[in-house]
């Protein structure tokens, strides 16, 4: 029932999302009041690990690569605020990790034509990435494309501290901007609008609503079929 739910709340999220992409009001949006705060988060335009990686999965991706992208690096921006200053010490390349794991994370959408794509995107990353990257950040790139859609916090024993506060920073921020902020623990309004003000929505959560309605267009095996991506 628990995971019905969460569904239930993503799929609202998007079918509303195109509606209020560029003014997200009823997800915490301040309109302006609060803008002199944006400038005080990073907001990325362009990362060099996801840029490369999206060059190669351009014509996987197709006329849809613009929205993905733009929406890569929205989840890479809120990345950067859920991720701890102890991480970056001690773990100095986490962002590039997580930049290289966002470009594979919802891949298997294109790839597979299937909304239970995680294990899709997986394979995608173990087979572009599994001879040129290192083992370690492998597991790392993987763990963040399976457990992106868990709702509590991701804890692996055989990890690292830093390497779990990865995983989640990754975890919240994709939920964060899969719902538009619906579901964004604790991530500021001030920068959920300066995301969508300065790299734009270019109708991602409308594309995600109509593939849910093309691949699967049944509304009882399509809920189904979310609800396997879920954990709790």
């Amino acid at each position: 029932m628990l995971k019905f739910f969460t569904v239930f709340v993503v799929c609202i999220a998007a079918l509303f999302g195109y509606v209020y992409k560029n003014n997200p009001l009823l997800f915490g949006r301040q309109s302006g009041v609060e803008s002199k705060s944006h400038d005080s988060y990073t907001v990325f335009d362009h990362y060099a690990y996801l840029d490369d990686e999206l060059f190669s999965l351009s014509n996987s991706i197709g006329k849809d690569l613009s929205s993905y992208r733009n929406h890569c690096l929205r989840v890479l921006s809120f990345t950067k605020f859920f991720l701890h200053d102890s991480t970056v010490k001690k773990f100095p390349n986490a962002m590039d990790v997580a930049a290289t794991a966002i470009a594979y994370h919802r891949v298997g959408l294109w790839t597979d034509k299937n909304l239970n794509y995680l294990q899709s995107s997986k394979e995608q990353l173990e087979t572009a990435l599994g001879s040129s990257v290192p083992s370690e950040e492998i597991n790392i790139m993987r763990e963040i494309i399976l457990q992106q859609h868990k709702v509590t916090d991701y804890t692996n024993i055989n990890m690292s501290p830093e390497e779990n506060d990865l995983i989640n920073a990754v975890r919240k921020a994709s939920w964060a901007d899969t719902t538009m902020g619906l579901i964004r623990f604790d991530l500021p309004a001030p920068l959920l609008e300066a995301a969508y003000n300065q790299v734009q929505g270019m109708d991602f959560h409308k594309k995600i609503f109509e593939m849910t309605n093309t691949l699967s267009p049944n509304i009882i095996s399509g809920i189904m079929n979310l609800v396997q991506v879920l954990k709790w």
